[in-house]
């Protein structure tokens, strides 16, 4: 509900400059490149279910104080603190699935965790434009409190993940194998080709195309309802293809988007970029998830997961910096060519990860 109104937050809420606003909000993925592999090897030590819920109540309690917080050195430090506390439960959701699913419902379980991260954002976006318009306060205020019954929910279910044992004279240690590292190679230049869409688009949109904060909120709109509405569809779908192939064209797609942007400065274009948008990561996160699980032992999962959070954090990193760059000192066409040409770049990479192998318990034997 936050993050694609983080920028314009600091931009039109407190008034700072458009660069100072994108650097600010850059802290995120500070926090968050921190948080990955911390989270990481915590989830291979004490239950990620755990780690899950705690993590989201810390989040859910400072969200709700930030608009509190005033001056630009505690800005810095409260939305670096947010994100390390935010995305210290990414590598547990990740691991809890891998565990809990197994390798023979791994990638259903992924895409149906896909599934409903995009059902939330349905509501979220849609629901923050509306609460930016009126005040931006209340935009943290419920994003906080939901991330907080969502902890208690969670922590209260009762659910727990299996524990791991690790395999006899095998050590734990972060080396996840040359195949999952090639992949969040590619995978991290497709993530900052990602995330620049999402801090970009809100900006443009509202200071190049003219529309309100709510109308970027529709857009997001389309984007999760046609994942949640298809997304299992697609990977029931794509199931016979490879992986590696799958997560070619996905990133194929993402280059589609920003083309599509550059051919049609206008709302209509915007529509389109945000459709192809919607396809690719379709086709990418959920296998890219799959293809890990399918790599890395089941007791370096965490440290697996954690090493995507990274990618996650690197992109998030440099996603707003490189808007505020292009939007300052060139024009977003600039910035869309720019973007398609390392998406494209993926694409060629990933066409070039081995198959995956045997399910684990295969090849353990």
């Amino acid at each position: 509900m936050v993050f694609p109104f983080l920028v314009l937050y600091f931009h039109k809420g407190l008034l700072l400059p458009l660069e100072t606003s994108a650097s600010v909000a850059a802290c995120w993925g500070l926090g968050s490149f921190v948080a990955g592999p911390l989270g990481g090897w915590a989830s291979d030590r004490v239950d990620p279910i755990r780690l899950m819920g705690f993590s989201m109540a810390g989040a859910g309690l400072l969200m709700t104080a930030f608009p509190a917080i005033q001056g630009l050195p505690l800005l810095v430090l409260t939305t670096f603190s947010l994100a390390l506390l935010a995305d210290l439960g990414r590598p547990s959701t990740m691991t809890a699935l891998a565990r809990l699913g197994g390798s023979e419902h791994g990638r259903d379980a992924f895409a149906l965790n896909y599934m409903a991260i995009n059902l939330g954002m349905s509501i979220g976006p849609t629901l923050g434009g509306f609460l930016a318009e009126m005040d931006y306060r209340y935009l943290f205020w419920v994003d906080g409190g939901s991330s907080v019954a969502a902890a208690a929910v969670l922590l209260l279910s009762g659910t727990r993940c299996p524990e791991v044992e690790k395999a006899p004279g095998r050590s734990v240690n972060w080396n996840i194998g040359r195949p999952a590292f090639r992949m969040y190679c590619w995978l991290s230049l497709f993530f900052w080709s990602f995330m620049t869409f999402f801090a970009a688009g809100p900006v443009y949109a509202v200071k190049w195309l003219h529309l309100s904060e709510h109308d970027v909120g529709y857009i997001w709109l389309f984007n999760t309802i046609l994942i949640v509405a298809t997304n299992l569809w697609v990977n029931r779908l794509t199931s016979a293809y490879s992986l590696p192939k799958l997560l070619a064209l996905g990133c194929a797609c993402q280059s589609l988007c920003y083309l599509t942007l550059w051919f049609l400065p206008d709302v209509w274009g915007l529509v389109g970029a945000t459709l192809w948008l919607t396809i690719g990561e379709m086709l990418l996160f959920s296998n890219a998830n799959a293809y890990v699980a399918q790599m890395v032992p089941a007791e370096k999962m965490g440290r697996a997961m954690g090493v995507n959070s990274l990618c996650v954090s690197l992109a998030l990193i440099s996603s707003a910096p490189t808007m505020g760059y292009f939007f300052s000192h060139h024009s977003p066409a600039q910035l869309w060519l720019t973007m398609a040409g390392a998406a494209a770049l993926a694409a060629l990479g990933m066409l070039a990860l081995p198959g995956h192998k045997q399910p684990r318990e295969k090849s353990n034997q």
